[in-house]
């Protein structure tokens, strides 16, 4: 295909995550012959639609984004370059390719998981999303409680405000939920740096994981078979998640539009200590 430059947009490049899905998509159009420009939107919604436009007016052939936005303005996807959206999606681009794991089945999963384990009062620290569209992870959440007769309590559920690092927001939200002293026995975190945050807040106050509260994380990093307890963690396989965006990027910029809008890679649960 040549030469060519394709621009990718992340919310936040420090995210472990969100840097393993950059690094496997520019390794692997590397060696397609591609160029990658990679922006972070560092959770701004303006600074993703400027990151739109400005690699529009650069050239690139294609873009790949994991978006922030809950609508993304209909001119910006009418007069862009192929996209393929990654992990996140607005909800007006369901026209779009999109790639990505299906979060409301992982968190539901990862809920059951701990309902199994004898948790009944689970706390939530869904992902930050800066256009603040619906958290499918939350919906997971929920059915899982739902499924299993358990009580639906938004106290529960600690939304961060996106201002600080995920650990951060975590040790200060799950802080503030402690004080309320509502009983807790299981925690489900969107990153394993968030997982870090809520162990921080549990051992201030004497409770520890696993054996007073059950804790899983996502992402599955390095990090959580370094931490202690190490944590039981979703892995959502990033290198295979940006190879098929690239996949059915390349796709459409040489005219092959695929048939199927949404591909879905799979998560699988890794367990360690901190549910045993």
């Amino acid at each position: 295909m040549g030469n060519k430059f394709i621009g990718m947009i992340v919310p936040d490049i420090s995210n472990t995550f969100f840097s393993a899905l950059a690094f496997s998509a520019q390794k692997y159009l590397q060696d397609m012959d591609c160029s990658l420009l990679i922006c972070s939107s560092s959770n701004q919604v303006e600074t993703e639609k400027k990151h739109f436009v400005g690699l529009n007016a650069l050239g690139v052939v294609g873009i790949l984004c994991v978006s922030g936005l809950s609508e993304i303005p209909n001119d910006l996807l009418e007069n862009s370059a192929p996209i393929v959206f990654l992990d996140r999606r607005p909800v007006n681009a369901e026209k779009k390719l999109w790639a990505a794991n299906d979060d409301v089945e992982a968190t539901r999963m990862a809920t059951q998981y701990l309902i199994d384990k004898g948790c009944k009062n689970i706390l939530m620290i869904p992902g930050y999303i800066a256009g603040r569209h619906e958290s499918l992870q939350e919906q997971g959440y929920t059915k899982a409680l739902a499924e299993n007769n358990l009580p639906i309590n938004e106290t529960y559920v600690l939304k961060r405000p996106g201002k600080e690092s995920s650990h951060v927001e975590a040790e200060k939200m799950v802080k503030d939920f402690l004080r309320k002293e509502l009983p807790v026995d299981g925690i489900i975190a969107s990153s394993d740096r968030s997982a870090f945050g809520a162990l921080k807040a549990f051992r201030s106050v004497g409770l520890y994981v696993p054996e007073d509260v059950k804790m899983i994380s996502f992402d599955d990093t390095l990090y959580s078979e370094l931490a202690t307890p190490a944590l039981t963690s979703l892995d959502r396989q990033p290198k295979k998640l940006a190879q098929t965006a690239c996949d059915l990027l390349l796709k459409q910029i040489a005219g092959d539009e695929p048939e199927k809008i949404v591909h879905y890679v799979s998560v699988t649960l890794q367990k360690r200590d901190s549910t045993r």
